[in-house]
C-alpha cells in the first residue's frame, strides 16, 4: 500500500513491543496493586462485571483489529497476518479469563499472573519481529 501505512504499522509495532515489555517486567506486587485499584474504581463507579468485561473485550478487539489491518495493508504475507490475528485472539481470551478471575476472586492469582506475563513476552517478540520486517 502506501508508505504511510507502513510507517503507522511500524510505530504501532514499536508501541506494542514497548507496552508488552513493561507488562512483562512488572512484578506480581505491582500488578496486584493495580488490580486492587481497578476493583476499587469499578466499585466507586458502580460498574457491573458484565460492563467491565464488555468494555475490556471491545477496547481490546478494536486495538487488535486495528493492528491486524495495519499489518495486512503493509504488504506482509497473508499467513503472517493470520498468525498475528491468531495471537491477538489468544491474548484477548487470556485477558478476559484474567479479568473474570480478578472479578470473581477479588485478587489476581499467581498462575494467571504468569500466564499474562508470558503472553506479554510473546506479544513483545511479535511487535519486534513485525517492526524489523517492516524496516528490512
Amino acid at each position: 500500500m502506501s508508505d504511510y501505512v507502513v510507517k503507522i504499522a511500524l510505530i504501532a509495532s514499536i508501541i506494542l513491543m514497548g507496552y508488552n515489555i513493561s507488562e512483562f517486567v512488572a512484578s506480581y506486587k505491582v500488578v496486584s496493586e493495580k488490580a486492587s485499584q481497578f476493583l476499587q474504581m469499578a466499585k466507586d463507579n458502580a460498574a457491573s462485571d458484565a460492563d467491565l468485561r464488555r468494555s475490556n473485550l471491545l477496547l481490546s478487539s478494536v486495538l487488535s483489529v486495528g493492528y491486524s489491518v495495519l499489518i495486512y495493508f503493509s504488504d506482509i504475507v497473508i499467513w503472517l497476518v493470520a498468525v498475528v490475528v491468531g495471537k491477538l485472539l489468544i491474548t484477548l481470551l487470556i485477558s478476559d479469563k484474567v479479568l473474570i478471575q480478578v472479578l470473581h476472586d477479588r485478587t489476581l492469582s499467581q498462575k494467571n499472573f504468569l500466564v499474562s506475563k508470558y503472553d506479554a513476552l510473546l506479544n513483545a517478540v511479535m511487535g519486534l519481529v513485525f517492526a524489523l520486517a517492516l524496516v528490512l
